[in-house]
């Protein structure tokens, strides 16, 4: 007996013994678990704090789909969540998007019953909580600068700004990690208030630039590329307007709390770590945080973060120097560090003669290698004691082993084939073929093999694929990309074998990403292509839908080989 009928009077346990409950929602179907069909949420649920949904009936008509989105979003009212009466009992017209209240906090029964056009539906304070529940599951802790949630709930009731502005984009992205939940409204809902946010008079709330930066990364990642890179740049100009890159910025913003003091750096140093990813994913390595000198002292660990007990903050001199001393700096600070030193390695690249290449990879072995050298053995392992995965670390790892394929492919034995194009993360082709293998080709190659292994080690670990930052799309894409030329031109039997399984589960992870990420899905199909053509596979031994087929006219790439450059002298944005 489950711990929810434990606690039951007798006589109701005897009632629910005889008594069949021929419904059940869909959280307790799926979970194959008892229901007690208590409408409008069960027991369960209610215990678990799930969104708790029953299928509607098929008789009398064709059903109609409930969406859960919050009305006071959809017509730009942002409240406070401990103000659970203006989130509860609200019915949306979809089509106009109407409000209509009734005055026990229940929504109007015609709007729930009517077979009419109009959608209604309603958001609970509790649905809410749940929503930003996903958010600090799946988000969060990738992307750490929002404040804790026990921290957020207290200043949402003294600053307005946070619901106005960076609640409603909380939720939506909570909102992509709950199939249930239609984040198209929640997703305007945000907008709407990234719009109100613009029309701020005088400086903006430093909470505009969080939900800007936060808000930009599912847009981008959404198939709006070059949407989302503005609303990057956005996020970026308005940081430097405020001052989030100096070091006197957190303490002036704080309102005395350290912890708001601390979520200030972060969201500097998280919005240079996102303006370098979309940078690299597009391949311009033109990024805007870097415009002017930054002073903001480095974040702390997250578990000092997530706890409120924060320390002094540690600058970014003393960690340029800290092969000379005995401090130790947080995850977050050395993936700050990884992505200072490579951006400075790349940005003095020269890209126009073998030898500039051969000098590139040679300053990235050097910076890369001093970097793992100096992380302290606590660092070494990415599993903690307890068995979770340091998922700032995971990014930090990821981005080097990409970095490693990327830039010596191009001095590599793993030929490029055109038909990689398909991929949108795909660096652009060489401007010329140069069909000469040189000296040191093994060399190089060997490097890549070696990045690729440890990919395969990174994407085993015991950790869920959605909590992964999606910028990892296009770094697994392009990996896979360099496997599939390895197992065409490189591999014999038995490690052939072996190195497919790999190629496998990198496909298995875009599937995944694709569930939540539509960019997600578009890798998984181009990369399907190009491996369909790379490995030379006949028709009859795969069967590809016509439409996927069509969306890269695969038949306009021949099969050819050349080396490609994987990184690329700056490029006007083309997305």
């Amino acid at each position: 007996m489950d711990q929810i009928d434990a606690v039951q009077e007798p006589e109701l346990l005897h009632r629910k013994r005889i008594r069949r409950v021929a419904l059940a929602c869909i959280p307790c179907r799926s979970r194959k678990v008892k229901c007690d069909a208590t409408q409008p949420a069960c027991h369960r649920c209610r215990s678990d704090e799930k969104i708790c949904e029953y299928q509607k009936s098929r008789r009398g008509g064709r059903p109609r789909k409930q969406k859960l989105i919050s009305s006071n979003l959809i017509t730009g009212q942002h409240p406070r969540l401990e103000d659970s009466p203006q989130w509860i009992g609200t019915t949306i017209n979809s089509r106009n998007g109407s409000v209509t209240h009734s005055p026990d906090g229940t929504t109007d029964s015609q709007d729930l019953t009517s077979q009419s056009e109009q959608l209604g539906s309603q958001l609970t304070k509790s649905q809410t909580d749940h929503l930003l529940t996903q958010y600090y599951t799946y988000f969060h802790n990738a992307h750490s600068c929002v404040l804790p949630r026990w921290s957020l709930e207290a200043h949402t009731s003294i600053e307005p700004a946070v619901s106005e502005y960076l609640i409603p984009v909380l939720l939506y992205i909570g909102s992509i990690f709950v199939h249930c939940v239609d984040s198209k409204p929640l997703a305007e809902a945000a907008a709407r208030a990234i719009e109100a946010g613009r029309g701020h008079q005088g400086l903006p709330s430093p909470y505009f630039a969080q939900a800007l930066m936060l808000y930009s990364i599912p847009v981008y990642w959404s198939n709006e590329t070059l949407k989302g890179r503005k609303l990057l740049d956005e996020a970026i100009h308005t940081a430097f307007a405020l001052g989030m890159h100096r070091k006197g910025f957190a303490a002036q913003y704080g309102l005395g709390d350290p912890v708001l003091e601390e979520s200030w750096r972060r969201t500097w140093w998280q919005m240079h770590i996102t303006d370098v990813h979309v940078s690299g994913s597009m391949h311009t390595f033109e990024g805007l945080s870097s415009k002017y000198p930054i002073t903001t002292e480095l974040p702390c660990e997250e578990s000092q973060y997530e706890s409120g007990d924060i320390p002094t903050p540690n600058s970014l001199q003393q960690y340029e120097n800290r092969e000379f001393s005995d401090l130790e700096f947080s995850s977050f600070a050395q993936l700050i560090g990884f992505t200072q030193g490579i951006t400075r390695v790349l940005l003095n690249a020269s890209l126009d003669d073998i030898g500039g290449a051969q000098t590139l990879c040679a300053n990235a072995d050097t910076m890369m290698t001093a970097w793992c050298s100096l992380l302290p053995p606590s660092k070494k392992s990415l599993l903690g004691e307890n068995g979770s995965v340091d998922e700032v670390l995971f990014k930090a790892m990821i981005v080097m082993q990409t970095c490693v394929v990327e830039l010596h492919r191009r001095l590599s034995s793993l030929l490029y084939s055109p038909i990689e194009s398909a991929s949108s993360c795909a660096p652009p082709p060489p401007p010329s073929a140069n069909d000469t293998i040189k000296e040191e080709a093994h060399i190089h190659t060997a490097k890549i093999l070696c990045a690729t292994e440890k990919l395969n080690t990174l994407l085993t670990l015991p950790t869920r694929f959605a909590t992964h930052t999606p910028f990892n799309i296009c770094m697994i894409a392009n990996m896979t990309i360099a496997q599939l030329s390895a197992c065409r031109y490189i591999f014999q039997e038995p490690r052939l074998s072996a190195e497919r399984e790999k190629i496998r589960l990198n496909m298995g992870v875009l599937k995944m990403l694709g569930e939540f990420w539509p960019a997600g899905k578009r890798e998984y199909k181009a990369v399907g292509i190009i491996a369909r053509t790379i490995l030379g596979l006949r028709e009859e031994e795969v069967r590809v839908p016509p439409d996927v087929e069509e969306a890269v006219m695969i038949k306009q790439h021949p099969l050819k080989t050349t080396h490609t450059p994987l990184i690329s002298p700056p490029q006007p944005i083309l997305h």
